[in-house]
C-alpha cells in the first residue's frame, strides 16, 4: 500500500523575495489591494471633474474601505515592500484609474 503525499500548495510555500520572507499568494493579494487603491484614488479626481456626484459617491465609499484596511495591515519593513510593492502597483493602478474613468465618464 502506497502512502500518497499530500502536495504543499506553492502559492503558500515560504520565499525570500528581495529581503523579504513571504507567500506568492500573499504578495499577489498585497499587490492587487495596492493597485485598487491607487485605481480608486485618481479615478475620484477624474469623476469630480466630470462631476458625476454617483460615482463619487461610489469612490469615496470604496476608497475609504481600502484606506481602512491598508492603515490597519502589518507595515512594510523591508525594501521589497516600501520601495517595490507600494508604489509601484499603487502607480499603475492611479494610471489605469484614470484612463479607465474617462471611459466610464463618456459611457455615463
Amino acid at each position: 500500500m502506497k502512502i500518497k503525499r499530500r502536495k504543499q500548495n506553492p502559492l503558500k510555500k515560504q520565499i525570500d523575495v528581495y529581503g523579504a520572507i513571504t507567500t506568492p499568494l500573499e504578495l499577489i493579494r498585497e499587490t492587487i489591494i495596492n493597485f485598487m487603491w491607487g485605481l480608486m484614488g485618481n479615478s475620484i479626481v477624474v469623476f469630480m471633474t466630470n462631476q458625476i456626484d454617483v460615482m463619487v459617491f461610489l469612490n469615496f465609499v470604496s476608497y475609504y474601505l481600502l484606506i481602512s484596511y491598508i492603515v490597519n495591515r502589518d507595515k512594510y519593513t523591508t525594501r521589497l515592500g516600501r520601495f517595490i510593492i507600494l508604489p509601484g502597483s499603487a502607480a499603475m493602478g492611479a494610471f489605469t484609474g484614470y484612463k479607465l474613468a474617462n471611459y466610464i465618464s463618456l459611457i455615463i
